[in-house]
């Protein structure tokens, strides 16, 4: 993205799960993030299964079943609306 190269923030493409989970951890400092975060493998599973580009924020049930789709990110990332919904969805 024009605006990473902007900001400085370039990352070689992992090509090892250590190596992709070490750049979500930076993105996570970087976008300052308090909620849990998984890494998808190097199989790309989760972004086959969910569609996951670009990125979303998802709240799963217990079944497996999409109960929360966040807008697209990062920047259309709403923490204040996931925090609702979470409380909500968590009574």
């Amino acid at each position: 993205m024009d605006s990473n190269v902007e900001q400085n923030i370039l990352f070689a493409q992992p090509t090892l799960s250590v190596e992709r989970q070490e750049v979500a951890g930076a993105c996570v400092l970087g976008l300052q993030l308090s909620l849990p975060t998984l890494v998808d493998d190097m199989e790309n599973r989760a972004d086959i299964a969910f569609n996951g580009w670009p990125e979303r924020l998802y709240v799963l049930s217990p079944e497996g079943k999409v109960v929360y789709q966040g807008g697209k990110g990062p920047y259309g990332f709403d923490l204040e609306e996931l925090s609702q919904f979470l409380k909500t969805y968590l009574i």
